[in-house]
């Protein structure tokens, strides 16, 4: 790295650190400046996934339950809870069950794989009759909710995982965009600034312990 007057700055095991804590100090408040834009686009990042994953069966049992708007329902719930989606998963579960009727039931079973059209079609015709269900309606209903729930933690953990791809990618424009700042604010190299932003949000949550693995390697040496 070189000072604002173009000169060549010694790096030490201290300046090192102060540099590693600095970047890392950066990486933390791009991702908190990302956290404050989830009113924007950004708080739904990996929302459509869902609905690709859940298909237009099980999708159709949440109209049903919710009402016409129910992807705004849900996409609330979503950009609320966009991280942990317990409250989402919840409203997910309850939908499907709620919403599947004798006239989706056998797409619904073809589209999940594991249970019989005919007999989940029949289960349900008798849930919507209010009969007593048999053990054989029993069983068929309950492995159709254990193939629906399966079918809708895959959409959230991929739902996640593009909301996550998300703010690490615009946490890190965030920090290149400050480090670049920074640099022509203090009259340093704008490469310094692009390579501080860069390291900034991968080393967030780990600059303390390397700052620390640092620091014990160097009393290390000393001793040795």
């Amino acid at each position: 790295m070189r000072s604002g007057r173009g000169h060549a700055v010694t790096i030490t095991i201290t300046t090192l650190s102060s540099i590693i804590a600095a970047a890392g100090a950066l990486g933390t408040a791009s991702f908190g400046i990302v956290e404050g834009l989830k009113w924007t686009a950004l708080g739904t990042a990996g929302f459509s996934s869902i609905g690709s994953y859940l298909g237009h069966d099980l999708m159709g049992c949440l109209r049903t339950a919710y009402g016409p708007d129910f992807e705004r329902l849900l996409r609330a719930q979503y950009r609320q809870d966009s991280q942990s989606q317990s409250v989402l998963a919840k409203s997910l579960r309850q939908g499907v069950r709620i919403g599947l009727t004798s006239a989706q039931a056998e797409n619904v079973a073809r589209f999940l794989g594991t249970v019989s059209p005919a007999a989940l079609k029949q289960a349900v015709e008798a849930v919507e009759s209010a009969r007593q269900l048999g053990d054989a309606d029993r069983a068929i209903i309950g492995r159709f909710e254990l193939a629906a729930d399966a079918r809708i933690a895959s959409a959230l953990s991929r739902a996640q995982d593009a909301y996550l791809g998300w703010v690490r990618g615009s946490a890190s424009a965030c920090a290149i965009g400050l480090g670049v700042f920074a640099a022509l604010l203090v009259g340093s190299d704008v490469a310094d600034g692009l390579l501080v932003g860069i390291v900034a949000v991968p080393l967030a949550p780990i600059a303390n312990d390397v700052v620390a693995a640092l620091q014990a390697a160097t009393k290390a040496m000393r001793g040795s």
